[in-house]
């Protein structure tokens, strides 16, 4: 069989195996699929997301999530793993990085270093790069390495929604406002 589905039980075993998965993440509190409803509410609320000031936030990742045939969503606590990579960038007009989201761990080069601007201790900002133009932020799509490793499961993207988009999945799974979980939205497709 390989890692083609054929059948619509081969699919619903797979899309148990996947939430299964992430209800075992250590730090991983529910994990559910979004309705239909939900992705395009979640989808409407990151498109309309108000700037900050004179910079507006483009949230790539959920945006590629909803694109996705299936979308899995998690409400994780602090004990969940980082990030693989930034999740949080700052974009020119041009599309230069200029600052960036510092990981656990992530040091900044020396070279680096010397003309940056740090935002607090998970913040910074390259006074080197791009031309600072026309900047916005933006939250990339991000690998999922769990659900990536799962064969028969393709075009693998998450993102963590707005806080306006976070309180909506909330509302509408009958969740508490709890501000010391937060949500990730993870996109995925099935192989034919």
């Amino acid at each position: 069989m390989g890692d083609h589905l054929r059948t619509k039980d081969d699919q619903k075993a797979k899309l148990a195996e996947v939430l299964k998965v992430l209800a075992e993440i250590k730090g991983v509190k529910h994990a559910f699929y979004l309705t239909v409803d939900m992705r395009d509410g979640v989808a409407d609320i990151e498109r309309r997301y108000p700037a900050i000031g004179p910079l507006t936030v483009h949230n790539d990742g959920v945006r590629e999530a909803v694109k996705r045939k299936h979308v899995a969503c998690i409400i994780k606590d602090g004990g969940f793993r980082a990030p693989p990579r930034a999740t949080v960038q700052l974009v020119d007009e041009d599309g230069a990085i200029i600052g960036k989201e510092i990981l656990p761990g992530e040091t900044i080069r020396p070279a680096e270093r010397e003309k940056a601007i740090f935002l607090g201790k998970d913040f910074v900002i390259f006074a080197s790069r791009g031309r600072g133009k026309g900047a916005r932020f933006v939250l990339p799509p991000v690998p999922f390495k769990e659900i990536e490793e799962i064969p028969g499961v393709r075009n693998v993207c998450s993102s963590s929604p707005s806080t306006a988009g976070d309180l909506f999945i909330r509302k509408g799974m009958g969740l508490d406002d709890d501000p010391k979980l937060a949500s990730i939205l993870i996109g995925f497709d099935l192989s034919p």
